[in-house]
């Protein structure tokens, strides 16, 4: 293989997306957040949902390439893993082959096999990382209800949900590649644990007030740190300013 085309495999294979927002569209989104932050809607928990959604349109993808019951094998060869298609190659639109690599980047972005569903987890849980902060700081700045604590406490804990989610949803791909041929299996088990997890970390978040509790956690904190020099200081100041005064022969 030619160093041309291996650089061309290693683009295609770690291929990055830059989304750039016009400042009309920015402001649009901050007046809708903010006519709708009475109505408590939780931009944050509906950015989540971007992963999942994109993971079922690319199980769909793969489903029409191989089939629902089309099946995928991973064989070790000489130290080399391959993954081999069962079924007729000539009906597939994209993978004609029936032996390719599993680093190949046809198979990684289809997400057959483990490495491939790994890659398109971490490639959805790094875009919903990317939406969630954004959108958190956003509902701050237009919501004045909204105080640096809640931003902070928020965010640490939908980040938490975030990468708890994608690492049982990542456990239960490989779980099913495990028992299953079905090229698509390891692809849905780990779309349809991820989502249960992410849900129930939001139940569980709601029932137990977990963010809640952090909230008031850095609360307390920010009042006995930076609170309580902010007094000090008030206090200090407070003190000079009557000496001057008593110097001067006023009272204060």
């Amino acid at each position: 293989m030619s160093n041309s085309q291996q650089l061309h495999n290693t683009i295609n294979a770690n291929p990055e997306e830059l989304h750039i927002m016009p400042l009309d569209e920015f402001r649009e989104i901050a007046h809708k957040l903010r006519d709708t932050a009475s109505d408590n809607f939780d931009a944050g928990a509906a950015v989540t949902l971007i992963s999942p959604a994109q993971d079922v349109l690319l199980a769909r993808s793969l489903i029409n390439e191989v089939g629902l019951t089309g099946r995928a094998v991973t064989k070790n060869v000489n130290g080399t893993t391959y993954v081999i298609l069962k079924g007729y190659p000539g009906l597939r639109q994209t993978l004609n082959g029936t032996r390719y690599l599993a680093s190949h980047p046809k198979i990684v972005d289809l997400a057959i096999g483990q490495r491939g569903v790994s890659r398109n987890l971490v490639k959805g849980t790094r875009l919903t990382i990317y939406l969630t902060v954004p959108v958190n700081v956003l509902q701050y700045l237009v919501n004045e209800e909204v105080t640096l604590s809640r931003l902070i406490g928020s965010t640490a804990t939908d980040l938490t949900k975030i990468g708890l989610a994608t690492l049982v949803g990542a456990g239960a791909a490989y779980a099913a590649g495990a028992v299953t041929t079905v090229a698509a299996g390891p692809l849905i088990a780990a779309i349809a644990v991820g989502l249960a997890t992410g849900f129930t970390l939001d139940y569980l978040d709601g029932k137990f007030g977990v963010t809640n509790a952090l909230v008031a956690a850095l609360e307390t904190a920010h009042d006995r740190t930076i609170g309580e020099v902010g007094r000090q200081i008030h206090q200090f100041e407070r003190n000079l300013i009557e000496r001057a005064i008593s110097h001067m022969g006023f009272r204060y």
